[in-house]
Parts: C-alpha cells; structure tokens; sequence
C-alpha cells in the first residue's frame, strides 16, 4: 500500500515537471524563432546564430555582435522557410541588441510582449533553439531587476548559460516575452543575465542615425524613420556617407514609404543622372512634374541638373538634354515663380550659353534682392569681361564686390581681392594691387603658391619695392626650386640693385635647371658686360641670340654697347 502511494506521488510530481517544461504556450513560442545567418560582401559567411520575432510584420530581435560587419544577412524560421533580411531597424553595441526586419510574403507568428518588468524570485521559461541537445523550456528565476534609462530592465538569472543560449527568449509563466538571453562577461559565472525585449523593441532609426556608430557598423540597409521630415534628414545625411548602391536602396524605401513625396521622385532622378542611367531619371523626372503639378520647383531643379549635366566633360548629350533645354527650363520656372535663385541659375546658364548680355542683366538684376553678394559682382564683372566691356567698368563691379565685406576681411573676400588685385595690375595700378594682394596672403597663408609671390614681385618691381621683390622671389623660390624663371627674376632684382656677381649666380642656377633658357643667357650676359668681363658676356649674349632672343640680338647691335 505504501509502496503504491509513493510511485502515485512520484508519478504526479514528474507530471508537474513535465507541465513545467513543455507549457500550453510552448509550440507558438516555438514558431516565433528563427535562425540568422550572417554575411560579408563577398557573400562569406560571417557569422550564425539565433533570433526571434516579435511583430507579425517581421521585425524581430537578436544579438548585436551577429550583425557587426555584415553586408547581407539571411533567416530561416521555424517551419524550415528561408528569407532576406531587408532593413536594420535599430542597433546598440552597448547592449548588444539589433532589431531587424525580415522580408517575409505574409504575417509572421509573434508572441504577446510583457507589460510588466517581472518581480524578484518570479519564475520564468528559457526557450532554447532548435539546435538545443534539451528541447522543451527550462525553468529558472529572477534573481535581481535592474533598471536603466529609466523604462527598461536588465535580469539577473539563477543559473548560467553557455553560448547556445544567446538570444534564447524568456517568457513569464503566462507565456509572454520578457527578456533575451546574454552573452556571459565571463565564462565561470554561476549566473545568467538578459536584457527586456521591450528595449530591444524601442529601438529604431532617427533623423540623425545617418551617422550613428553602431548602425554603421553593420553594412546592410538601415530602415528609414517613420516620419517624412525625419526620413527626408536621414536621406539627406545618407547621400554623403553611403556607396551608390546603399544609397538607391534608400532612395528606392523612401520613395515606396513616401509615394506622394515629388521631391523624392527629383531627388532620385539626380542620382540616375549621375550614374549615367538617362532614362529611369527621364521617368522619374516626369513622375516628380507631375505630383508636383507641373511647379516652378520642378523645373528649377530639372534646369539645374540639366546645367550640371553639360558641364561634365565626358557628357554625351542624351536627346534634347542639352544646355538650350536647360535655360528652357529655367525660363518655365521664371515664368511660374520669379523667385531669385530661380534667377540666379538662368544666369549662370546663360553665362554657360554664351549669352553674357542676359546673363549680366540677370546677375546686376539679384543684386538688388536679397540674395545680394560679392559672388553676384564677380559673376556681372566676368560677364562685362566677356564682353570686352571698359576695364574699369569690370573695375567698378569688382569694387561693389569687394565692398560687400567689412574690413578685417573674412576669408570669404579672398576671391573678390584677387580677382580686383588682377585688374588693378592690367591697369598698371601696382601698388593698389599689392594691397590687395596683401589682403589676400593674410586670408589664405596656409593655401598659397609660388606663383602667387611671383606675381606680387612683378607688382613689387613696378613699384621700386626692391626689399619686398627679393622677399617674394625668395619664397617662390623655395616652393618651387626647380623652377627657371624665378631664379631668372632673383637675377633681375640683383641686377636693378648693381648686385651683378648675385645676378650671375642665380642666372647660373637658372641654365643649370634649363639648359637652353635664352633669358637667363641675357640677364648673365648684360651683367658680366657691366661687371668688366665684356667678352663673357658678349658670348652669352650671343648664345640667347642664338636661341632666338630678339632683345640679345638688339643689344649685340648697338654701338653704344658699354665698354
């Protein structure tokens, strides 16, 4: 009787545990896994491991280091289906978590996510992979909650778990999901920790996720923000950081996201057009014109690609896109909306176009609006300069520009004091022109040339500046020591000044670094004439003769030659 008792009592606590390990709930949970595999972009395997759903649309959860430097990923679920991995939806290296979303043809099986952080000493279920030597969930309990940024838990276990374990979902006694297994910090810990599901699930991609670390350390496509404006920023950032074929799968999501959006419809077409695909940006060109019903936005932008399009030198000019097509353009945006930079890209296709009276009008016409600015005198004065209009009226538009900045000059002046400095030396204004050749040095010492002393020497020569002169040459010639002509110049300095051995010694340089410069053959040769050493320097005057100088050949001529 006892002994019948006992193997009754037996048999019903191995019930009890059996019902503890396999609960009602545990083959839905089951449906709910999937296993991930990850890959580089020379489609190699990277890495294997598990994961879980937890939205019937797909979107599902698993460690963060599965992910790291992957370009492609793929899962297969539990019935045995394989399918891509689409987007990344969040990611944090911090807590090791990635969500992502699965492309699947129909609605995935999900679980009912807890509302509640769980209590201490709570028992719970950990639900192994399909891989698992022991199928079925193991028991275990809440040993500690902790938690962090304010809504989210992170779970101490009673027991420890090896790697299989990662990502394994832990679910309440009523079968909802809690958390996710970790990875252990350490391999001897007699504990096992998980992190909530509901933090994974909180993630998600933002405005500014463009640039953040941890997305960017996986390759694969990140999925856009919900919110038009915000996808649009994250779109805008994207362009800048992503390859060309990450960048059109973005471009392709937003536009599916975002159908009614024209702008993204122009925004495509100018990558089409940039990767030489003409006729998908003609489509979508023509898609953008008409959600946008045919709007003065449309035009200026297609106007402005069309301008861009031509100015590249390898451009072959795709049915009528030519520049005429692109001041057409920019006159149909004119005529819905005389907005000025509507204006100011008729002008600068005008100017392309060779058509400078239009495009000075244009230009002189924005400077009396708000978009008034030195860019805008420069680009009338380079007009009036193809015109072959009066310099100093170039002179006066050149004026205006550098006037539209307050003194000390920013370095955005720079432009309009050289592009002055340039015109004051053809009028033979040297020392004005040193003086905003000075300018210019002071706004961009750290992006100068040798030519650019060399230039200010001439003015300086001009001028008798003879100490300033020999400064600049010597700075030229230390930028550029193998060039000819500015040794010849030192040359000339020493001469003006009676330095005449000086001079001899840079011409030298200057025939060792060009054998057959006529010039420097002059120079040396009127130097050692006037420095007593007559026929030397006739046979070098003879020599540049020789090498077709006419100025030798005139001084060889001459009576009056001294002795």
């Amino acid at each position: 009787m006892i002994k019948r008792i006992l193997i009754t009592a037996c048999i019903a606590i191995s019930t009890v545990c059996m019902s503890a390990q396999t609960p009602k709930w545990y083959k839905k949970a089951k449906k709910t896994q999937i296993t991930v595999f990850t890959f580089d972009q020379d489609d190699n395997l990277l890495h294997s491991g598990n994961g879980f759903y937890i939205s019937e649309d797909g979107i599902a959860l698993a460690n963060y280091q599965l992910f790291k430097g992957a370009s492609s990923a793929k899962v297969i679920d539990a019935g045995g289906k394989e399918y891509p991995v689409s987007a990344i939806m969040g990611a944090s290296s911090l807590y090791d978590v990635v969500k992502f979303k699965v492309e699947t043809p129909k609605k995935t099986a999900t679980l009912k996510m807890a509302d509640r952080a769980g209590v201490k000493h709570e028992a719970v279920y950990i639900m192994p992979y399909p891989t698992s030597e022991r199928p079925g969930c193991h028991c275990d309990t809440l040993l500690n909650i902790q938690t962090f940024n304010n809504d989210y838990h992170y779970y101490t276990l009673k027991n420890g778990f090896d790697d299989k374990y990662v990502n394994c979902p832990v679910f309440t006694e009523e079968g909802e999901l809690l958390a996710m297994i970790q990875q252990q910090a350490t391999g001897n810990s007699s504990n096992g920790y998980a992190i909530g599901v509901n933090y994974g699930a909180s993630l998600c991609i933002n405005a500014m996720s463009a640039s953040d670390n941890d997305l960017n350390g996986i390759h694969i496509r990140k999925a856009l923000p919900d919110e038009e404006d915000e996808a649009a920023t994250f779109l805008y950032m994207a362009a800048g950081m992503s390859d060309s074929a990450s960048y059109q799968q973005y471009l392709d999501a937003f536009i599916e996201q975002f159908p009614t959006n024209p702008n993204a419809y122009t925004q495509r077409a100018d990558f089409y057009l940039a990767h030489g695909n003409y006729a998908k940006a003609e489509a979508d060109i023509e898609t953008s014109l008409e959600k946008n019903n045919n709007s003065a936005e449309t035009y200026y932008t297609f106007g402005k690609m069309l301008y861009q399009l031509n100015l590249r030198p390898d451009y072959q000019i795709y049915k009528d896109w030519n520049m005429e097509k692109a001041i057409s353009m920019a006159e149909e945006a004119i005529k819905r909306d005389s907005l000025p930079l509507y204006v100011y890209q008729a002008g600068l296709i005008n100017y392309a176009l060779k058509a400078y009276e239009k495009a000075y009008a244009q230009f002189v016409e924005l400077t009396k609006t708000n978009m008034r600015s030195a860019d805008l005198f420069l680009y009338a004065a380079q007009c009036k300069t193809m015109m072959d209009a009066d310099t100093l009226e170039i002179l006066a538009l050149q004026d205006s520009a550098v006037a539209c900045f307050k003194q000390p000059y920013p370095q955005a002046a720079a432009q309009s004091l050289m592009s002055r400095a340039n015109t004051l030396l053809q009028l033979k204004r040297y020392k004005e022109a040193i003086i905003d050749l000075n300018a210019y040095e002071r706004l961009m010492s750290n992006d100068l040339n040798a030519n650019f002393y060399y230039i200010r020497e001439q003015a300086e020569m001009k001028s008798r500046m003879y100490q300033q002169a020999m400064d600049d040459i010597d700075r030229a010639i230390r930028m550029a020591p193998t060039e000819p002509l500015y040794h010849a110049e030192r040359a000339v300095i020493f001469y003006r000044i009676g330095e005449f051995e000086e001079a001899i010694k840079s011409c030298q340089n200057a025939i060792k670094l060009a054998p057959q410069y006529a010039d420097a053959y002059r120079i040396m040769g009127i130097c050692q004439v006037y420095n007593k050493k007559r026929e030397e320097g006739m046979a070098n005057l003879q020599k540049a003769a020789t090498l077709g100088d006419t100025l030798a050949k005139d001084l060889i001529d001459k009576k009056d030659f001294p002795e």
